[in-house]
């Protein structure tokens, strides 16, 4: 295509057409976007499924990509969006990631203290002066992403319980994984968007592809996200940056990445921009054999890939495990972890709440398990209730 950047997709087969010179062109070069090529998507789950390996620019490019075909899909349903709208739309899609710590969820809140959302919206900020981007433009991507904006289809196209996000990393984390659960039909459920007073809502024609995303969701969470290994990994790479902050906090020089070393020491943001998965792979490396026994312990183990173990657990085991890591000689701070799914950053469709599945049915609008003519989607939607200690193999051993 001339005068167009060509991006192809292994996911979708298909390239992904950036107009050269326009604003999406622009942000694309920016230092910000190039920064996600160097952060995985799923963090060390590459441990667990060995292709895991795609990274957040990829799926940027991908969300980007399902919004243009959603507003598109809209317009040949009837609905007219300004054109300013979809810049805006489209924009937000491409930067809502921008603010990711290394090994995304994996870290977040362990690096710097605010969740990926707020720094996405603080690195926009930064961005627009180092790209010169207007201000106007910035200012509706950033309602967009702070879900402030007027129009709610804006943001419910990109984050809401069922939008482009959800949509390609389902997809893409299924494709690089192996799952296969992830593999929905996405034109079909795009396809029936519809707006209903400024409001994202789903075509009754389309329920069987909206039936089988709330099914592929619930299993790619058990399957990939909440994964024992992948939670184990998780722990470990979170351990060894706890232990890396607090020896920097006592005044240890440590032989790490400067930009590492201010972020947390000294909570910059700016240098947290310039951070990647590398910067963490590097310093485990480099700490491997430190002085400090717990740290050394930890990078070894995270090297040799000799990941905790994930169990699941009862009260009454739970404390019993603890126990057991401290009379080992652990320390519980280091080698004992409570996870408990909900409080994770991926979950399946719940049908309470504001944020539901709407679907307009004969004219009515309605949340979208209550139309399902059997309980499949309620079954899938039901809070789970389970709670993981993740410790060192030699308690279980014991």
């Amino acid at each position: 295509m001339k005068g167009h950047r060509l991006f192809m997709d292994p996911v979708y087969e298909e390239f992904i057409p950036i107009k050269r010179g326009s604003l999406l062109d622009r942000v694309i070069s920016s230092r910000f976007l190039q920064r996600l090529r160097y952060i995985r998507q799923l963090g060390p789950c590459y441990l667990v499924y060995p292709g895991a390996e795609h990274t957040r620019f990829q799926h940027s490019l991908g969300v980007t990509w399902l919004v243009d075909k959603a507003l598109y899909y809209l317009e040949l349903n009837g609905f007219k969006v300004e054109s300013e709208v979809k810049e805006a739309v489209r924009l937000s899609a491409l930067l809502h990631d921008v603010g990711h710590s290394p090994f995304s969820h994996a870290l977040e809140g362990f690096i710097l203290p605010q969740n990926h959302e707020e720094l996405t919206v603080y690195g926009i900020k930064t961005l627009k002066e180092e790209e010169n981007l207007e201000k106007e433009v910035v200012e509706e991507v950033v309602k967009i992403l702070k879900k402030e904006h007027s129009l709610p289809f804006t943001y419910q196209l990109v984050s809401s319980q069922l939008d482009c996000d959800r949509l390609d990393y389902l997809r893409r984390d299924s494709f690089y994984t192996g799952a296969a659960f992830g593999r929905i039909d996405y034109n079909r459920i795009l396809i029936s968007g519809l707006l209903e007073n400024g409001e994202l809502v789903w075509s009754i024609k389309g329920f069987n592809a909206l039936e089988a995303y709330v099914m592929s969701r619930y299993q790619m969470y058990w399957a990939v996200y909440f994964h024992k290994g992948n939670l184990s990994a998780q722990v470990l790479l979170q351990k060894v940056v706890k232990r890396v902050k607090e020896l920097l906090l006592n005044g240890e020089e440590l032989p790490v990445n400067g930009h590492l070393k201010r972020t947390l020491k000294e909570g910059s943001k700016e240098d947290f921009f310039n951070l990647t998965d590398g910067h963490l792979i590097c310093a485990i490396y480099e700490l491997k054999d430190w002085k400090d026994p717990i740290l050394k312990d930890l990078c070894w183990r995270f090297v040799k890939r000799k990941l905790f173990r994930t169990v699941e657990v009862s009260p009454t085991l739970l404390i019993e495990l603890r126990e057991r890591v401290e009379k080992l000689g652990f320390n519980p701070e280091y080698y004992f972890e409570v996870v408990e799914p909900s409080k994770v950053a991926y979950s399946y469709y719940s049908p309470d709440g504001k944020d539901v599945i709407k679907v307009k049915v004969e004219g009515r609008i309605e949340e979208l398990s209550s139309v399902a003519p059997t309980d499949a989607v309620k079954a899938l939607s039901r809070k789970v209730s389970k709670t993981y200690a993740v410790v060192p193999p030699e308690v279980l051993e014991q």
